[in-house]
């Protein structure tokens, strides 16, 4: 807490004025006229005020010594546990300049769009619980100065040859990119704090706690060196254009072909070259918590710019598909005659559209749970994410190719090319079978050479029993139907029965699409457990 030196009140950091501004007396002072005096500038740590969250362990730092009223990260109604701890000092600060009211408006903004969003998230006490909370980023720079030997070459044709001449390019390099933040929280979704980026640094000023007052801090508990490669990725992207315009890229090939990796080694930097620093970034910070599943929503302290996890209302999202079906319906029913066969294929063709959203869904889904889509998680994992999903996907491309050839088929010429082409499926299913077995064979020895890690209970998507578990009701409807058309039953009756079922097991699907969206739009509620924010700097 900061006193006022008038009258003793507290002092908040006021967004507008960027001054710190007395609530009691009105008086306004400079943030670094206050907190000279009490922490010397030399000085590696800085003491505040740590909150723990009773229910996921989360631990928010602040100048302030108003309890708060819920938890950002888990929406827990009360912070408990205020203790003082000495942190790490950043050497940076942007400060906020969007105030809480821009932030309510950018994400009524973003809710907008959001028409089958549940009504919580659009009640306006819910909207006020915006917080803002400093979070820490790792901010990168690099340099390349001096001589280096870039890789080129030029390629021409002489009579019947192709001669290529390949050159070193010697130059003179001074090259610097600065300002590629990370965030150092691990509670802090890459995924989020990458969609509400980029934040202007070269508005940052050195770090003073006072700055802090009035609002929350999370700790940096990722090491300074987890995002080296992706910042450096960013940095060797840029260097490597700037190198084809330099050189003349139409004349010596700078940067293409089988020069880029030469030319990426020729740029890169020395170790001592990069630079690293610990910075202060404003985030708006709000949370909507479901079960044992919580949505984020944030907003740019600096810009404005708003992302959320946006779940959906599965009763609004049922009652718009049933209000938009009975137009598309009576449009359909004036231009198509729908016979037997038809409503069979039409049924199939849904069946492969809810497969396939499903596959993909299973996919993003066993990323997102492993933490594969984070670059912090991602780094420490032994193996990519959902290595079994060769098989799945092949399996349904086979079927996608064979639907689409029946579809063709029955819309441009009828019946007896359906069985023409059942005939021909018959013939080549023996084939069909044994290449799929062998690839199925080396999908399974890819994962077994991989060795897994056995002590992580791997998501529904990952495995080929967990995908089929999922995916097996669009799958009977497939089977179904193609059986039904293979026999060709005479009676009508056969296909409007397998339809009906067929588009019952469609329904059921539906549901839970609707359910592994909310999954994607929501995340694991965190189990923080008291993070250190300074063993791991």
């Amino acid at each position: 807490m900061y006193e006022c030196p008038n009258c003793a009140a507290n002092l908040k950091f006021d967004i507008v004025r960027q001054v710190l501004a007395c609530e009691h007396c009105g008086g306004t002072w400079d943030p670094y006229a206050i907190s000279r005096e009490k922490d010397a500038e030399e000085t590696q740590n800085y003491e505040v005020t740590v909150f723990t969250c009773p229910q996921c362990g989360g631990e928010l730092l602040s100048e302030d010594t108003t309890a708060a009223t819920f938890c950002s990260y888990c929406g827990a109604s009360t912070i408990l546990d205020s203790r003082v701890s000495r942190e790490r000092r950043p050497e940076r600060i942007v400060p906020f300049t969007r105030t809480k009211e821009d932030c309510r408006e950018a994400y009524r903004k973003l809710l907008r769009r959001a028409v089958f969003a549940p009504g919580e998230l659009k009640d306006p006490a819910h909207i006020d619980q915006f917080r803002g909370i400093y979070m820490p980023y790792w901010v990168y720079g690099f340099t390349k100065e001096g001589k280096v030997t870039i890789p080129g070459s030029r390629t021409h044709r002489q009579g019947d040859y192709r001669i290529t001449q390949h050159y070193d390019l010697d130059c003179e390099l001074e090259e610097s990119y600065q300002g590629i933040a990370y965030d150092a929280s691990s509670t802090f979704s890459d995924s989020l704090s990458m969609a509400i980026a980029p934040f202007d640094l070269k508005e940052g000023k050195p770090f003073t706690p006072s700055f802090l007052s009035g609002f929350y801090a999370d700790t940096n508990d990722l090491h300074k060196g987890v995002y080296r490669q992706a910042a450096q990725k960013v940095f060797l992207e840029d260097a490597c254009e700037r190198a084809k315009k330099a050189l003349g890229q139409s004349r010596y090939h700078v940067g293409e072909e089988g020069n880029r990796a030469g030319l990426e080694r020729a740029l890169k930097p020395d170790p001592k070259d990069v630079s690293r620093e610990l910075a202060m970034l404003p985030v708006w910070f709000l949370s909507y918590q479901r079960g044992d599943r919580v949505a984020y929503a944030v907003v740019n302290g600096q810009t404005g710019k708003a992302a959320a996890d946006l779940p959906v209302d599965p009763r609004k999202y049922l009652a718009g598909s049933l209000l938009l079906a009975l137009p598309i319906f009576l449009l359909l029913n004036g231009f198509l005659t729908v016979t037997p066969v038809r409503s069979l294929v039409y049924a199939m063709l849904l069946a492969l559209a809810s497969l396939w959203v499903s596959h993909r869904q299973l996919a993003r889904l066993a990323k997102r749970e492993s933490g594969a889509d984070d670059i912090q998680s991602s780094v420490s994992r032994k193996r990519p994410a959902a290595e079994g999903a060769s098989f799945p996907g092949m399996l349904l491309r086979v079927i996608g190719v064979s639907c689409a050839m029946l579809m063709f088929l029955e819309l441009i010429s009828g019946d007896f090319q359906i069985r023409v082409l059942f005939a021909w499926i018959r013939e080549a299913a023996p084939l069909l079978l044994l290449f799929v077995g062998i690839r199925f064979f080396f999908s399974r020895l890819a994962v077994r050479r991989g060795k897994p890690d056995r002590r992580r209970k791997a998501p529904a998507g990952e495995t080929l029993r967990g995908r089929l578990s999922v995916l097996y009701k669009p799958i009977l409807a497939l089977v179904l139907s193609l059986l039904i058309l293979a026999v060709h039953p005479v009676r009508d009756e056969f296909y409007y029965l397998g339809s009906a079922v067929c588009m019952g097991m469609i329904g059921w699907s539906f549901l839970d699409i609707l359910r592994r969206h909310n999954l994607l739009t929501t995340r694991r509620l965190p189990q923080l457990n008291r993070r250190g924010g300074d063993e791991n700097a």
